[in-house]
């Protein structure tokens, strides 16, 4: 376009304008598994391809100090934690972040269930190792995470020393730790002692692997997607379906005997994912389970425990957005994926739910230069995906009532990270005409050295984060900044431009969101 004397960057006409970008979306999954060969024929270029990485995994739990003088004595049991994707630009495995993850991959599967459109999404759209066995590389690729989630399940009759309870949080000094009964519960992540160095290849990461601790928010977040895997597969793999299910009901069950056991900021090597709410932890397991069984006593059983805050807070339009420590909006998104499997009213409180948060978005896109739904006070570390995870509530309003203004809004939200933004600037590798390209990430690692590859096409960059307190390096690289304006393409920028699992999936339910739903009148459940 031409206009004034100024000229657009160049862009595509075409009726399917999202459909590559979800599906490259959806192969960021791929290569980053743990555990298997990235193999060329599945890759969009041989750069790509790489040879496994931790592929054996039976490992046992930190013991040893941790950074705040803890001692940790370790643990008798080992487990077989192979498998599951690396969450982010290093090589940890975590059931939190991983939880909602693949919990966005089931519910873009679940509402094309639900509307009778999985055939768009067929076998063999994806390449990867499972095409030709008749499943949507969707469900494939969330399977490999759910194998892992169900691995990190502790056996019956193991006492550990875990912490009790909201202890301090200043990383201050050790925590007191107390002998209980953690059978069922999952433990919190897998990773190293130390931070793996860059770039390096998985296959060559060779320090020693440990289990940490678990906790409530991990043991939920296995318990939520077991609940959701054992209702999408129970005719598939009913088998696999029963198992989903025993270890939904086990691990829920655990997290009530341990309603209080939380993760700290206080290892090395790794992320914390820390949350000392777990309401809406609870408050999302026990629906995914009433929406699985039918067994309404889940839901009336919270009352007894933290996940009544989360009652206390359902039908709120003030509930929060969606992240690995805000889980409040996934079971009443749930209601509607499936919604065959709930009451009318269910499904009709859900509807109201999601619109009056989607409306609230509106009124931030109203205030926006871009008009894109999203405040200018939430500028933060992983800002990308905290704009792509506000799609779910924007999208299930216009299945609900067919309002294009909400389609306009996750358009909005599509164009601002493919470049349309102060920067000028696609955070999306391989899509839009200037895409990032030097991602904080230990294989695709261009930006600290030449010969290896870039980000590969579908990776989502976390994006502008201007709260975060940056090193002196990472000072000069932005200078003085307005919020959305404080990024670069740089690869020791972890905090603006690293990749993660939870941002890349919420990318994928958004893509492909608007590559199955054009602008008419969808219509599924009345929100009256």
């Amino acid at each position: 376009l031409r206009s004034c004397g100024s000229e657009s960057r160049r862009f595509e006409v075409s009726e399917q304008p999202y459909a590559t970008l979800a599906e490259d979306s959806l192969s960021y999954f791929y290569q980053n598994r743990s555990g298997i060969e990235i193999a060329e024929e599945y890759v969009p270029e041989p750069q790509f391809a790489r040879a496994a990485g931790h592929v054996l995994e039976e490992i046992t739990c930190f013991s040893g100090e941790d950074m705040w003088g803890t001692q940790w004595p370790g643990c008798d049991h080992v487990l077989d934690a192979a498998g599951g994707w690396y969450d982010a630009g290093d090589f940890g495995k975590y059931a939190v972040n991983g939880g909602i993850s693949t919990w966005r991959l089931l519910n873009a599967y679940e509402r094309l269930q639900n509307r009778q459109q999985t055939d768009t999404w067929p076998d063999g759209r994806v390449p990867m190792p499972e095409n030709g066995n008749g499943l949507s590389e969707i469900l494939d690729e969330a399977r490999w995470q759910v194998e892992f989630l169900l691995s990190l399940q502790i056996p019956q009759g193991v006492q550990m020393s875990v912490p009790i309870g909201a202890q301090s949080e200043n990383e201050g000094g050790p925590l007191a730790l107390t002998e209980t009964d953690v059978s069922g519960m999952a433990h919190h992540k897998v990773h190293a002692a130390k931070w793996p160095g860059l770039p390096l290849l998985p296959s060559d990461a060779d320090q020693t692997r440990y289990l940490y601790p678990p906790s409530t928010a991990a043991t939920l977040n296995v318990s939520a997607v077991a609940a959701q895997c054992a209702r999408i597969w129970r005719e598939i793999d009913p088998v696999f379906a029963n198992r989903c299910l025993i270890a939904a009901v086990s691990t829920y069950n655990a997290a009530l005997r341990n309603p209080d056991i939380f993760a700290r900021r206080n290892f090395d090597g790794g992320g914390p994912y820390n949350d000392l709410d777990v309401s809406d932890e609870f408050g999302w397991a026990a629906a995914e389970l009433y929406i699985t069984t039918g067994q309404a006593e889940y839901l009336t059983s919270l009352v007894k425990t933290p996940g009544a805050y989360w009652l206390a807070r359902n039908g709120d339009s003030q509930l929060g957005d969606i992240s690995w420590n805000s889980v409040d909006q996934l079971p009443i998104a749930s209601m509607l994926s499936a919604s065959d499997r709930v009451s009318d009213n269910d499904s009709a409180r859900a509807s109201r739910i999601l619109i009056e948060i989607a409306d609230r978005y509106l009124v931030d896109a109203s205030k926006d230069g871009y008009g894109l739904p999203y405040p200018a006070s939430s500028y933060e570390w992983g800002s990308n995906g905290g704009v792509a995870s506000r799609a779910i509530a924007l999208g299930y309003a216009y299945d609900v009532t067919g309002d294009t203004k909400y389609r306009d809004a996750l358009i909005a939200i599509m164009d601002y990270l493919t470049g349309r933004n102060p920067l000028d600037q696609s955070y999306v590798a391989g899509h839009g005409q200037r895409a990032v390209r030097q991602v904080h990430h230990r294989f695709w690692a261009e930006g600290a050295d030449p010969n290896w590859p870039p980000a590969a096409p579908g990776a989502l960059s976390g994006g502008p984060n201007a709260k975060y307190k940056p090193d002196e390096h990472q000072k000069a690289v932005l200078g003085d900044c307005a919020p959305m304006t404080c990024w670069a393409d740089d690869y020791t920028a972890f905090a603006l431009n690293e990749v993660a699992i939870n941002w890349n999936a919420a990318l994928f339910w958004l893509a492909s969101y608007l590559a199955t739903t054009p602008p008419a009148q969808p219509n599924t459940i009345l929100a009256e």
